[in-house]
C-alpha cells in the first residue's frame, strides 16, 4: 500500500478440499486464536464464498512480524533456541486448557448452517463467560485428508487414473478393504471408555507445524508468529498430542532419559561434510530436548499424553487407516500388526481377547517386505531433497519453483535414460511419475 503497510491476501489452491470450510474455518480460528493472545496473524477481512468483486473466496490478513524460522535455522544460536522451544511450549499450554466442547473445526456461527453448529466449549466449562461462544461453534472438519476422500463422490469413470507405478503395490482394492473391516473392528478399542478422560478431551493444534510456518523473533528466538491455520481442526488429545515437526527427534528410537545433547567427542577432527551432518543431527537433538524439558515444567497435561506407551502406534493406524488408497497395502497392515502386539496396553481390553488376527501365511516374511517398502520410501524422500525439498504434497515455495521444475526434469531425464530402452520400466515411471505440476482448476 501507499503507506507502507503491508498485508497478505490469502486465496485457497484447488486441492485444498471444499472452498467455503476452508476459508471460514481459517479466517475464524485465526481471530480466535488471536483473541486469545495467541501469535498469529489478524485478519481485516475474508470472504468464504465467490459471491463478492473478486470472484473467488480470500483472507486478508497482516503480514507475519520477526523472521521465518527457515531462515534463520542454521544461524540460532543455542540461546535462542532455548527461548523458541520455551515460547512455542508457552503457546501451546493454552491449546491444552481451552475446554473445547466437540471435535470439528472451529468457524463463525454465520458461516455455517445450525444444524451443523456444535458449542464452542464444554457444557461444564466457566469458559463460556467470554463472549466467544456468541459468535463462534465448532462445525464440520476442514482436515485435508477429511475431504480428500471425497473425491470419490465425483464422476470419473470416464478417466484413466493409473495406479502409481514406481512403488510395487495391489491393483485390487478389496485387500485395502480387508484392512478397513480390521481397523474398524479395532476402532471401539482405541478410545478411553470414560469420556472425562483427559486422552479424550477435544484439543486443537497446528496440522503442519514445519519452520516455514513460524516466525521468530531476529533477536531472542521466541516465537512472534504462527501461519497456515488452513484445515486446522480439533480432535480428541490421543490424536492431537505428540512432537511438532520441528521440534521431532533426529532419532529413530526415543532415550527415555533426559541428557542434554552435545557434538561427537571426534567433531574437530572430522571432515568439513561430516560436521555439516553432525550440526543439523546436534541442532534436532538440542530442540527435542528443550521440547520435553519444557513440556514438564510449562505443559504436564501434554507430557502425560506423550507418556502413554501406544501413543504414536495408535495415532499412526489411524493416519493410515484415514489416507486415500492408492495400491499401497503395507502401511496399513503393518500399523494393524502392531497394534495387535500392543493389544494388551489398549484401555477397554481387560479380559478381551483381540478381535482381529491375520493368518500365519500373511505375517511370514512381512517385516522384510515392509523393510523394503521404507527403503524405496527413503528413494523418494532423497528425490524430493534432490529437487529443492518438495513435500509430500508436492507444495515447493515461488522462489524455488523454476528452480524446482529444472532438477524435475532433471531427474526424470536421467532416471529414464537408466531404464536403458526398456518399453515397460520406461511406461511404469510415466505412468507412476510423483512429480506432475498439477494445473489450476476451479
Amino acid at each position: 500500500m501507499q503507506d507502507g503497510f503491508q498485508v497478505i491476501v490469502k486465496t485457497p489452491y484447488s486441492i485444498a478440499g471444499p472452498k467455503h470450510y476452508a476459508t471460514a474455518s481459517e479466517a475464524a480460528t485465526l481471530q480466535y486464536l488471536h483473541s486469545k493472545g495467541i501469535p498469529v496473524p489478524k485478519v481485516y477481512g475474508y470472504s468464504s464464498s465467490t459471491d463478492n468483486p473478486t470472484g473467488i473466496e480470500y483472507i486478508v490478513m497482516e503480514k507475519a512480524p520477526g523472521v521465518n524460522l527457515a531462515t534463520m535455522w542454521l544461524g540460532m544460536t543455542k540461546k535462542q533456541r532455548h527461548q523458541l522451544a520455551s515460547s512455542f511450549v508457552q503457546v501451546e499450554r493454552q491449546f491444552f486448557n481451552i475446554p473445547f466442547g466437540s471435535i470439528g473445526s472451529i468457524y463463525f456461527k454465520k458461516d455455517i448452517p445450525t444444524e451443523l453448529q456444535a458449542t464452542l466449549y464444554a457444557a461444564d466449562s466457566d469458559t463460556g463467560n467470554d463472549g466467544h461462544s456468541d459468535i463462534f461453534c465448532i462445525g464440520p472438519t476442514a482436515e485435508y485428508m477429511f475431504w480428500y476422500g471425497a473425491r470419490a463422490t465425483f464422476d470419473l469413470d470416464q478417466l484413466d487414473f493409473p495406479h502409481n507405478g514406481v512403488f510395487p503395490g495391489v491393483k485390487d482394492p478389496e485387500t485395502h478393504l480387508d484392512l478397513l473391516d480390521k481397523y474398524l473392528t479395532l476402532v471401539p478399542y482405541l478410545i478411553p471408555k470414560d469420556a472425562t478422560s483427559p486422552f479424550n478431551r477435544p484439543t486443537l493444534r497446528h496440522p503442519d507445524l514445519n519452520p516455514n510456518n513460524i516466525f521468530i523473533s531476529p533477536d531472542t528466538g521466541a516465537i512472534s508468529c504462527i501461519i497456515d491455520w488452513q484445515h486446522s481442526q480439533i480432535e480428541p488429545r490421543f490424536l492431537a498430542a505428540g512432537y511438532p515437526r520441528v521440534f521431532e527427534s533426529p532419532d529413530p528410537e526415543q532415550s527415555f532419559e533426559l541428557i542434554e545433547p552435545t557434538l561427537p567427542t571426534d567433531y574437530e577432527a572430522m571432515p568439513a561434510e561430516e560436521k555439516v551432518a553432525a550440526d543439523e543431527i546436534y541442532r534436532r537433538r538440542l530442540l527435542f530436548y528443550y521440547y520435553r524439558i519444557f513440556n514438564g515444567h510449562l505443559n504436564k497435561p501434554h507430557l502425560e499424553s506423550l507418556r502413554d506407551p501406544i501413543l504414536f502406534p495408535r495415532q499412526h493406524l489411524v493416519d493410515r487407516a484415514g489416507r486415500q488408497w492408492n495400491g499401497n497395502t503395507m502401511t496399513l497392515k503393518g500399523a494393524l500388526l502392531r497394534m495387535i502386539e500392543y493389544w494388551p496396553y489398549l484401555p477397554n481390553t481387560g479380559g478381551i481377547t483381540c478381535p482381529v488376527e491375520f493368518p500365519e501365511s500373511e505375517k511370514d516374511g512381512f517385516p522384510e517386505q515392509e523393510e523394503m517398502w521404507f527403503s524405496l520410501n527413503k528413494v523418494v524422500e532423497h528425490w524430493r531433497d534432490q529437487i529443492g525439498g518438495v513435500n509430500e504434497d508436492g507444495w515447493i515455495s515461488n522462489e524455488k519453483y523454476d528452480d524446482s521444475v529444472r532438477k524435475v526434469a532433471e531427474l526424470k531425464a536421467s532416471l529414464l535414460a537408466s531404464a536403458e530402452g526398456d518399453k515397460e520400466d520406461i511406461s511404469l515411471l510415466e505412468k507412476g511419475w510423483l512429480f506432475r505440476d498439477r494445473e489450476e482448476s476451479q
